[in-house]
């Protein structure tokens, strides 16, 4: 049950294509690690799922990618979730969503059908461009079916694509226009299709004829996707349209109800927006309104909303493909290990040879020299005393924030100044030297938490001193 934004290139201040989404698992601690896949690691032999029945023989060839896999593969699957390949074609899979019950009735799920736990590993290495990513997708559709509802996220330096599987077998895709942004949170959220404009819009096979022969099209007239396959619930009021209300109107689109199934699926942001502003919407739980859990003079209203920010997110990623520097360095993956509200997104250059051991090297054991608990303690220990430790906090996440960015312009200065041999090589030098600087800043803040937040105990008491 997640939250995704999506941004296009005219719409980013530096003329990058953003997306984004962040990853909520069922518990609040469900461990992920961050690796990188080698180049042609999978090319012989027979894919199975051990979480449905999806079988498939592997492509002759692989291009190497990263991607952020739950722990435990036995019980979960492989659940790559996000990550980008070689090409600098970004995937984020999935957003979870949800068809009606007139549409499932005709075209269920498929048991053994491609599911959450694959789309990843089975699509990513073997795509050269986000329009790729659909075609090569929708042709897996075709033959094995869905295994749930799913929104899959591609992109490339020229294009953000969006594609909604909400049954067993139709889907549509849509490119999101250059100038515009999207917030999407576990609704079919996609609105009208132009079959004539292929250009910016591909769906599955006979997706029209399905649609006029089971009479599934509630509207007088039009193709609106949303109307037709989505839902529209008191549950999707409560769990998922506010998302999608704060999110537009943090990035500049003016709506007044939370409760409102009519958001529009793009729109124009008011402002060239940044990484930064799309982490905002992912790190927030309705900040600055009566719906804020935190905001204690509001208890009617506090918990009336699912929040974007979750104790259950189990990793957050801003996937980047930016325009204005040379393609070796173009691709960044902004990582956040959550939970967002209280932890900051740090950058990985994609094009580099392995992950850092910290992020790599995850373990169910509790070890807070691994990002993961790391960054978990740090929120344990700033939302027990929210009130009174978010301002410190704050003071670290505008710091966290300088501090990536700046290792971010060194490393793109090095690239552009230096004469470097192997590019993978310097990159991933430079991936560990950089989180080694983050980390060490937030392990020098958890003291400060902890030395603060002891502080504040109750077992304390004031006895009068000797003069």
């Amino acid at each position: 049950m997640c939250t995704t934004v999506v941004v296009g290139k005219q719409a980013s201040r530096t003329g990058s294509t953003l997306i984004a989404r962040n990853c909520d698992s069922e518990e609040p601690i469900q461990p992920v690690r961050f690796i990188t896949v080698a180049e042609d690691a999978h090319v012989s032999g027979i894919y199975k799922s051990n979480m449905t029945k999806f079988t498939e023989k592997y492509p002759n060839k692989s291009l190497k990618y990263t991607m952020v896999p739950f722990l435990d593969e036995s019980k979960l699957g492989i659940f790559g979730e996000a990550g980008i390949n070689s090409k600098n074609v970004a995937m984020s899979s999935t957003e979870s969503i949800f068809s009606n019950t007139d549409v499932l009735a005709i075209d269920p799920l498929t048991p053994a059908g491609l599911g959450e736990d694959s789309l990843l590993n089975m699509v990513l290495p073997y795509i050269e461009s986000a329009r790729d990513g659909v075609t090569y997708l929708g042709q897996l559709i075709k033959e094995h079916g869905s295994h749930e509802g799913n929104g899959v996220i591609f992109s490339d330096k020229d294009e953000v694509w969006y594609m909604e599987i909400p049954c067993g077998h139709h889907w549509v895709a849509q490119r999101v226009p250059d100038d515009c942004c999207a917030v999407i949170a576990n609704q079919s959220i996609i609105e009208e299709i132009n079959f004539n404009d292929p250009e910016n819009f591909m769906y599955s096979e006979g997706i029209h004829e399905f649609v006029d022969e089971y009479q599934l099209n509630p509207d007088y007239e039009g193709f609106n996707f949303r109307h037709i396959f989505g839902t529209s619930t008191k549950e999707d009021r409560q769990y998922n349209t506010a998302r999608v209300w704060y999110g537009q109107n943090y990035l500049g689109h003016k709506v007044e109800d939370p409760r409102s199934s009519d958001m529009p699926f793009v729109f124009k942001p008011n402002r060239l927006l940044t990484v930064e502003d799309v982490a905002a919407v992912l790190s927030s739980h309705f900040d600055e309104t009566i719906y804020d859990p935190f905001n204690s003079e509001s208890d009617a209203n506090r918990n009336v909303f699912r929040p974007i920010s979750m104790n259950r997110t189990a990793e957050s990623h801003i996937l980047e493909i930016r325009n204005n520097v040379p393609e070796e360095i173009a691709a960044i993956i902004w990582l956040n290990s959550a939970p967002t509200a209280f932890n900051p997104y740090v950058p990985f250059f994609a094009n580099s040879l392995d992950t850092p051991k910290s992020y790599r090297d995850t373990t169910d054991s509790y070890d807070i020299n691994q990002a993961y608990w790391m960054y978990r303690t740090l929120a344990v220990l700033v939302e027990r005393d929210y009130n009174k430790l978010s301002s410190v906090n704050f003071d670290y996440l505008t710091a966290a924030k300088t501090l990536a960015k700046h290792l971010v312009l060194e490393t793109d200065k090095a690239v552009k100044d230096g004469n470097i041999k192997n590019i993978e090589e310097f990159l991933t030098e430079q991936n560990n030297k950089n989180i080694d600087k983050m980390n060490e800043l937030a392990m020098t803040h958890i003291g400060e938490l902890v030395k603060k937040g002891l502080g504040l105990s109750k077992l304390t008491f004031d006895i009068t001193k000797d003069v």
